[in-house]
């Protein structure tokens, strides 16, 4: 019945909403982190590709050149070596070959892979020019063809060549490798490698920046994401601050202060502190229930010794104090006034006892003429103030105005400690007081 009664904002249900909130926003966030990977992956592939493609064209380049390097050194020279350095290149080192097959296997743009592969082909084409000049080389140099490999060999001069002088074949030779038409055919694969640069680096550019773009997107959802996760965080430690701990810090306030707690927080709080308050007023009216004479002492109107021990067990002694108090001579004042007379000393000393003390200090008569004082919330800080209140009890009762004779009382103090032996305590008490009463009396000692 009472959680039917009690409203308000459940911290379960914000928990697992937050709990789901969170889940998901961790989901996405993985998800976004996985693709900023893959597109940072992807455009490295990019980048990569092309700097291995301009090394493979410029390889090619290099090739070409260092093949009519190597031929036009033969037929100005004549020396062997610069042809065998030209066949060691196109035929055991094939740079040229090396680079198309690298480029075809990576590049997946036609139009790049053609311009490449034009250039090579006319690149090949070129090498026949260069048999030929070189073939007129050897014939000038005077050579036995058949020393030489047998691209050379296979080279069939035309006869008007075959008949030239040796001086005019060697002019021949040169001028078919430095003339115009050599030279056109030279510019003209390197255009066909610089277009293939050219195209694939449009493509890298464009996948670049598509890349650039996925890459921005994906940071500016995940920065989106951890701010979202933050403001939830926070929120949530808000709710909880003002759902959960500001109620319950004002709980233990309202506790201490033997208060019922107000009904404000969380729908859980609120269930609590309507059951705390129903156990404080059960709790309450069952105290009240007790009757007058079963806690008080019928002479005196204060607490008599069932309600001493049941304050005696009930009290938090880490920050309690109990005085014993005992009317000095008290026989000779009862015995020779009358019991009548002690009687009323006795009233009169219960009641200045209890007008010196606060209403939540626990005041009681224990014996005949001995009283006990258990002060809550009181500390060996207060040990000047506990002996004031003593030396002031014994001013009054001194007073004869009201016809009693002057009274004095021996009062004991022991402060509670951790260990919370009640009969430890008492027993210190009720040894600084008999050392009062040593001394004669009329005084207050704190046990040590």
């Amino acid at each position: 019945m009472l959680r039917d009664k009690v409203k308000g904002v459940s911290i379960r249900s914000i928990q697992m909403l937050m709990a789901l909130l969170m889940l998901v926003i961790s989901v996405l966030l993985l998800f976004t982190t996985f693709r900023t990977k893959v597109g940072y992956s992807r455009m490295r592939e990019y980048t990569g590709n092309y700097i291995q493609w301009e090394r493979d064209a410029d390889k090619l380049q290099m090739a070409s050149d260092y093949l009519t390097e190597q031929v036009r050194c033969f037929v100005e020279t004549g020396k062997r070596e610069y042809l065998d350095n030209y066949f060691e290149e196109a035929e055991v080192t094939r740079r040229r070959d090396k680079a198309l097959d690298s480029i075809r296997a990576i590049t997946d743009d036609h139009d790049a892979y053609t311009a490449l592969e034009a250039a090579m082909e006319e690149s090949v084409a070129l090498m026949d020019r260069e048999y030929y000049a070189m073939r007129l080389a050897v014939a000038a140099n005077g050579y036995d063809v058949k020393e030489f490999p047998q691209a050379i060999r296979a080279v069939e001069l035309s006869e008007e060549d075959a008949l030239l002088p040796r001086a005019k074949q060697e002019v021949r030779a040169r001028k078919m490798v430095f003339d115009d038409v050599y030279h056109i055919k030279k510019e003209s694969i390197s255009a066909h490698v610089q277009e293939c640069l050219d195209t694939l680096t449009n493509e890298v550019e464009n996948h670049q920046k598509a890349s650039i773009e996925a890459l921005d997107d994906m940071l500016f959802k995940e920065r989106t994401l951890i701010l979202i996760a933050i403001l939830a965080t926070l929120f949530t430690m808000l709710l909880t601050t003002l759902l959960v701990v500001s109620p319950l810090l004002r709980a233990v306030v309202y506790i201490r202060a033997d208060q019922p707690i107000p009904i404000k927080g969380s729908n859980e709080f609120q269930f609590l502190a309507k059951t705390y308050n129903l156990m404080y007023e059960a709790n309450k009216e069952k105290t009240e229930r007790l009757t007058y004479d079963a806690t008080h002492d019928q002479l005196t109107g204060i607490h008599n010794r069932s309600g001493y021990v049941f304050f005696l067990k009930n009290t938090d002694w880490r920050s309690s104090a109990l005085l014993l108090f005992d009317v000095d001579k008290f026989k000779q004042i009862n015995d020779g006034n009358g019991h009548e007379l002690g009687d009323k000393a006795l009233v009169k000393v219960a009641q200045v006892i209890r007008n010196s003390f606060r209403n939540q200090d626990h005041v009681c008569r224990i014996g005949g003429d001995e009283f006990a004082v258990i002060m809550v919330h009181t500390d060996s800080a207060h040990t000047e103030l506990v002996k004031q209140k003593a030396s002031r009890i014994n001013d009054i009762l001194a007073d004869c105005e009201d016809g009693l004779p002057p009274i004095s009382l021996s009062c004991g103090v022991a402060y509670g400690d951790a260990s919370q032996d009640t009969e430890a305590i008492f027993k210190r008490a009720d040894a600084a007081m008999y050392a009062v009463k040593a001394a004669g009396g009329h005084g207050c000692q704190v046990a040590q």
